[in-house]
């Protein structure tokens, strides 16, 4: 039996200085407000001996065992846990390198299992690279020179260029988002409403802290710059958001490839903190893709995959395929890494008389604003809610447009907007579960909502196109429930 192991000791120092980071910033600003620098001197002080105490504790704690398939893990500092995994339960394993795990030359591993929601079910904060493939090998593949691969400790970065180290043969072909792809990703970004939100929640809670009269100068300062100079005042936190938003996905996707291997493909990312993401093929049950409304009219689209484990938080559940690909290299990418999802996508589209449910849908609201506006602040009113009804009205047509769904003998495919276009392939044997739903004035219509349920990190995910003919519905709901062995 193998005796039960430790990870590196630097997990104390990288633990220690997490937990004091995300504790002493917030702490720092309010101190620094306040004008209270010598009290949080102290309390960062005392706040530094704990978190150290504490993280020797749960390193100490924290043993693991590597046996016949198996992983064991026993931690906990006041209540001690112990947890098996399984070898068939592991769904994905994350390996990923921080600013922390670099500088000691190590890397972190998470392992992602079935029905284990959001959360790894076990993490590793700092092991070696070669424990890391040793880990990785035991529990996703056969262990076959494990040994050998094992022989470089380098920081993830080195080990990228050396796929024999990485995994037991070499890929079967790998694909790099390149340079130029990554630029127009990052200028494409959808993270400016992310950065704008986070900045005006940062301002909401810093503004509490600023003196009145401070506050009310500025806000009249502000308010005398006159309409133009606040117009230009706008374009600029919209121009720095757009800019920490690119920065941000650049540093997030910059050295992104995909490896393909006979059972799993392995999906690497980041400038700084360095990912690695091995996904089974047979874990995945769901393709998208997503159409966003800025990238639409230059071609481009991104990739996810829905799967029993390996999404994040960031990406709701889903993995990240490939962060933009144009239109047209999409089908020699999919033969590259998912060839039994190129085919012909034929879509029957919603019929005619759904497009007043679009509208009505989309317009009821914008349309009662604009009319209280109107009342309230005349002819500005009218004005600002007839370009909201506008704009709701293009995206009411583009969502009837876009509103449809097939299906052939083994796959079945929706496609549907909000804002961007998403279109979701899954093949049959990977969707849990079909659901027809038809309202009282859908009936009248002869409408239906169609959706279909695949497992993914989130124990599920359901996708649905809205407003297909009742003759569409019944014969997707129709092409699920026939067996054909």
């Amino acid at each position: 039996m193998n005796e039960l192991k430790r990870q590196h000791i630097a997990a104390i120092l990288i633990q220690s200085a997490k937990g004091v980071w995300q504790i002493a910033v917030p702490f720092a600003i309010v101190a620094l407000l306040q004008q209270m620098l010598f009290y949080f001197f102290i309390a960062l002080c005392a706040l530094i001996v704990i978190s150290a105490v504490f993280s020797w504790l749960s390193w100490f704690k924290f043993r693991y065992r590597l046996e016949a398939g198996e992983l064991y893990v026993e931690r906990g500092v006041f209540i001690k846990k112990k947890r098996y995994i399984q070898k068939k339960r592991v769904q994905a394993i994350h390996i990923s390198a921080g600013l922390w795990q670099r500088v000691f030359g190590l890397v972190k591993v998470s392992i992602d299992t079935a029905g284990g929601g959001m959360e790894a079910e076990a993490e590793f904060v700092a092991v070696t690279r070669a424990e890391a493939v040793r880990i990785r090998a035991e529990l996703l593949k056969e262990l076959k020179e494990a040994e050998h691969s094992s022989q470089n400790d380098g920081e993830l970065n080195e080990a990228q260029g050396e796929t024999e180290a990485e995994t037991e043969t070499k890929p079967l072909a790998v694909w790099h988002l390149g340079t130029r792809r990554l630029i127009y990703a990052a200028l494409t970004s959808s993270g400016i409403g992310l950065v704008l939100s986070a900045v005006a929640a940062l301002l909401s809670q810093v503004g509490q802290f600023i003196p009145d009269d401070i506050y009310e100068n500025t806000f009249d300062y502000v308010i005398g710059l006159g309409l133009f100079l606040l117009l230009i005042l706008v374009v600029a936190v919209l121009l720095l958001s757009w800019i920490i938003s690119s920065v941000l996905t650049i540093l997030t996707y910059g050295n992104f490839k995909v490896s393909t291997y006979e059972k799993e493909m392995v999906i690497e990312r980041g400038l700084i903190e360095k990912r690695q993401l091995t996904l089974a093929y047979r874990r995945i049950t769901a393709v998208r893709i997503i159409k966003s409304i800025i990238r639409q009219p230059f071609g481009f689209v991104s990739v996810y995959v829905e799967s029993a484990g390996g999404g994040t938080n960031k990406e709701q559940g889903s993995t990240m395929l490939v962060p933009l690909i144009h239109e047209r290299d999409l089908p020699a990418f999919l033969e590259q890494t998912l060839p039994e999802y190129v085919f012909e996508r034929p879509i029957k589209t919603a019929p005619k008389r759904a497009a007043i449910r679009f509208f009505l849908r989309m317009l009821i609201v914008p349309v009662v604003a604009t009319c209280v506006a109107s009342y309230f602040f005349g002819a500005i009113g009218l004005i600002g809610g007839t370009v909201v009804v506008a704009i709701a009205a293009l995206f009411a047509w583009l969502q009837y447009r876009d509103a449809g769904a097939g299906s052939n003998d083994t796959f079945i495919w929706l496609r549907s907007r909000t804002i961007g276009q998403t279109l979701v392939i899954s093949p049959k044997q990977k969707v849990q579960s079909v659901t027809k739903r038809v309202s009282f004035l859908q009936r009248r219509s002869k409408l239906a909502h169609f959706e279909i349920f695949v497992q993914s990190s989130l124990a599920g995910k359901s996708f649905y196109v809205p407003n297909v003919s009742d003759e569409n519905a019944d014969a997707l709901f129709r092409w699920y429930s026939h067996q054909s062995d």
